[in-house]
């Protein structure tokens, strides 16, 4: 790939290559706001008359991920999908700040970002790392949520799961051509069409310095967690799930690597009101695998939970 991609093109190309049939092929507007000291990039799908639904996608990915589900969600909610700090088009953390948190630097740009928007209540839907953040967020703002959609994690996750995808990252960090990338995520996720991956490697990666291709993503070293450091993160995250009190659906992917069924199954028991959901033929990125099957899965739990006006 050495041309700028036509985003409308590379989205309908993508859409046929998976059997999508959205009723209308719309992208987002780019849009972007200073908050914590970061600049953030974020996507608007418009359709501001209908519900907000907030999307934070996980480690590694961009607010991109979502798009093949939008197209099926849009005519629904006014999404809104944000580029989390040092990912996607949204700056990386201050030197300063590296020895920070970085959970808690997260968690502050999840409330900054839903004030910013002003919705006195929106729908919360945060995958991987996205859905950690999702879990601190809900418990001391429970009034600004309606609902609370997390998608394929959990405080326990399987460490071999963890370790193929830092891998997979740490092997790929640069490399000569796109198509190297492609490549490489065509053998780490067989189960997603080529045409999806291009589609998803368009929004992730960018030239890098002196030649090739990198992520678009903050890669720079922080201290390693030890067993001690990764026992503390998953108390916290249990204390959280424990504490949320509102209506939650977790989705996990039929063959995610990262959360087990018992991991999911004891996660949806802790909580107060969630109801588990399996999405098939899906990895751990479940709306990028089957984007068809988390929409739907999305808007049922909505509907039966909000009516059918939302």
């Amino acid at each position: 790939m050495t041309t700028t991609p036509n985003y409308a093109t590379e989205m309908r190309e993508c859409a046929e290559a998976i059997g999508l049939n959205p009723p209308e092929f719309v992208t987002p507007e780019d849009k972007w706001v200073t908050l914590n000291g970061i600049r953030m990039h974020y996507l608007d799908w418009g359709n501001e008359s209908k519900p907000p639904l907030v999307l934070l996608h996980g480690g590694g990915l961009t607010a991109h991920t979502w798009d093949m589900a939008a197209l099926l969600l849009r005519p629904h909610y006014h999404m809104i999908a944000l580029d989390q700090r040092g990912h996607g088009d949204t700056e990386w953390t201050p030197e300063a700040q590296l020895g920070e948190d970085n959970d808690a630097l997260m968690l502050r740009d999840t409330e900054a970002f839903i004030d910013f928007l002003g919705y006195p209540q929106v729908i919360l839907c945060g995958m991987s790392m996205g859905g950690n953040n999702s879990y601190r967020y809900a418990p001391t703002h429970a009034d600004r949520l309606r609902l609370l959609i997390i998608v394929d994690v959990a405080p326990d996750l399987s460490s071999e799961g963890q370790r193929d995808m830092a891998a997979f990252r740490r092997d790929s960090e640069t490399l000569s051509r796109f198509e190297d990338f492609l490549d490489r995520a065509v053998q780490f996720n067989p189960n997603r069409a080529p045409a999806h991956l291009k589609y998803s490697l368009m929004h992730s990666l960018k030239p890098a310095e002196g030649g090739g291709w990198t992520w678009k993503q903050d890669h720079r070293r922080r201290t390693p967690q030890d067993d001690a450091a990764r026992a503390a993160h998953a108390s916290s995250l249990w204390t959280a799930v424990r504490e949320i009190t509102t209506p939650t659906l977790l989705m996990r992917g039929e063959v995610s690597r990262i959360l087990s069924a018992e991991n999911a199954e004891a996660t949806a028991k802790a909580m107060h009101d969630c109801e588990l959901v399996v999405i098939p033929r899906a990895t751990h990125n479940v709306q990028g695998d089957n984007p068809k099957d988390f929409a739907a899965a999305l808007d049922a739990f909505v509907v039966k939970r909000l009516g059918e006006g939302r």
